[in-house]
């Protein structure tokens, strides 16, 4: 069985991080605004990057991505401007809820309290889930958390570790125990990679995979 440490050196060697490829992690970096990221965050669920970064700059553009410009536009005009990602009914009430939280929160109050209150807190707006807190949180904040998507659900379902159909919490437990917050960042994002490129939804290429040794899909399927 791999551990996290064995996960995150072997992963390391073989994909290169480019934060355009994380469209939160971007807007974090370039920007070092929360809401800004949410929102990013908001438009990338379910969406492919290309479109994320199509929707936001139209929306940076055309409207811009603050609070007060946010909540000053009708939901049906937010709806129009990031209709590329699709979903756009639901995120552009997701993306009005999370203004209206700043809104009524202001930051600099919000960046004193502990992570796991601030997770709370941000958990009670209508459209924010774990993993969308958590992407904030880790690349923001700086907290001790886990996001886990689509790809490293499929990634740790196939390695088997923690059983066949893990959990949000278990899989990020599972990391949180070993690593600390830049390593978590850091694997996040290289299992991310590993999904996208490597343990592909369909036709996985397990036989150029870096930990196969330590997958029970690998060894199920016959691939040696």
């Amino acid at each position: 069985m791999c551990n996290p440490k064995e996960l995150l050196n072997k992963l390391s060697n073989v994909y290169s991080i480019d934060p355009k490829d994380f469209v939160a992690y971007y807007v974090c970096k370039n920007t070092s605004d929360v809401f800004k990221t949410f929102v990013a965050t908001i438009l990338s669920q379910n969406s492919t990057d290309k479109a994320t970064y199509v929707a936001y700059n139209n929306l940076e553009n055309k409207i811009g991505v603050t609070v007060d410009k946010i909540l000053s536009i009708s939901e049906d005009e937010l709806k129009e401007v990031i209709k590329i990602v699709g979903l756009s009914n639901s995120k552009a009430r997701y993306i009005k809820n999370i203004a209206l939280f700043f809104k009524r929160n202001k930051i600099d109050e919000l960046t004193r309290l502990p992570c796991d209150k601030l997770r709370e807190l941000f958990l009670t707006v209508d459209g924010i889930g774990e993993k969308t807190a958590d992407v904030v949180l880790v690349n923001c904040f700086k907290c001790k958390f886990f996001p886990v998507d689509t790809h490293i659900k499929r990634v740790m379902s196939r390695l088997g570790i923690l059983g066949s159909k893990p959990q949000y919490k278990e899989i990020a437990d599972f990391f949180i125990s070993s690593l600390n917050e830049d390593e978590l960042l850091e694997l996040h994002q290289l299992l991310i990679l590993h999904g996208r490129k490597t343990c592909t939804a369909k036709k996985p290429l397990c036989d150029k995979c870096v930990i196969n040794y330590c997958c029970e899909y690998f060894s199920r399927m016959g691939k040696h």
